[in-house]
């Protein structure tokens, strides 16, 4: 038992190692490290829950996403494979263990540096580096409008204006605007041509500081809702040290009662998600529209269970 954890940290290690670098190949690791292609592609998928961000350019090739590395996060890989190993074990015991890992490799894989290209958030399927991909990463860093053929959508055939790559809630999205500076939430998987236009726009300052403040895909150009919620005392240091919600503000902070937290959301969608994933140690006090919500959303959950 002892004998194949250490052979799987090592395994890790040198994976790590090696993403660091640039480009694998599957085969080439499984011949160095003397066991079967399977054996690695369960290694990277420890990686990817672990919430290393890695792409797939092409069948049997991996890296780390353009941009990132553990040395620009001051780790070494040694560190990083004992952090994969522990998000194995937190996620066969759940519950609370699961959530202090989650806290930990957020605090611990915060990449300071930001990517022109790309929002990095952690864990999800292999990013496709593909050649649609670099014509987008061009059309960012040169803010040039390109004409999208979209999936089953009447998308297709009109100019986009295309702003970042982002992964969110387990899916790849280009965050584009569209007419009237509508921000569009497009999917890779669906977008099925890209086309340079040779025009190009002006990114609005508005539409920057939307994306830093965006939780998830659903938020919108408009924050008029208030939202009120009670923290529990167990998990406040949590959202003390991390803003889990939009426009995060804490209005009352007890040892005994926890928070009293505030935010500003334009779509109910873009908090739910993460209030759900925080009962019973979150409740909402504001507004009654919400709390009606999250109690419908509670009940449906009990009925199908």
């Amino acid at each position: 038992m002892l004998g194949d954890t250490l052979n799987k940290i090592s395994r890790l290690m040198y994976i790590l190692g090696e993403f660091d670098k640039g480009e694998v190949h599957l085969a080439d690791i499984a011949d160095e490290l003397m066991v079967n292609v399977r054996t690695i592609q369960r290694d990277i998928k420890i990686l990817e829950s672990a919430g290393f961000p890695i792409a797939n350019p092409s069948k049997g090739e991996y890296s780390f996403v353009e941009g990132y590395s553990l040395q620009k996060l001051q780790i070494s890989a040694k560190e990083a494979a004992m952090l994969a190993l522990l998000s194995n074990i937190a996620g066969s015991l759940g519950g609370s263990f699961q959530e202090t890992y989650v806290s930990l490799r957020n605090r611990i894989l915060q990449n300071e540096q930001e990517s022109p290209f790309y929002i990095k958030l952690p864990k999800g399927q292999a990013f496709l580096d593909d050649r649609q991909t670099k014509l987008l990463e061009r059309a960012i860093k040169k803010q040039e409008k390109l004409t999208i053929v979209y999936e089953n959508s009447k998308l297709s055939g009109r100019d986009i204006s295309p702003l970042k790559i982002a992964w969110f809630d387990g899916f790849w999205y280009l965050l584009a605007l569209g007419k009237d500076e509508l921000i569009l939430k497009l999917r890779l998987d669906k977008i099925k041509a890209l086309t340079p236009t040779g025009t190009y726009f002006k990114r609005p300052k508005k539409v920057e500081k939307l994306l830093e403040e965006g939780v998830s895909v659903w938020f919108s150009s408009r924050r008029d809702k208030c939202v009120k919620m009670a923290i529990s005392a167990d998990v406040a240091p949590y959202f003390e040290q991390k803003e889990y919600f939009p426009k995060q503000k804490v209005l009352k902070k007890s040892a005994e009662d926890g928070l009293v937290v505030e935010c500003l959301t334009g779509k109910y969608e873009e908090i739910m998600p993460t209030i759900l994933a925080w009962i019973p140690h979150i409740v909402v006090q504001e507004p009654r529209e919400l709390k009606d919500l999250v109690a419908e959303r509670i009940k449906a959950y009990s009925v199908k269970m």
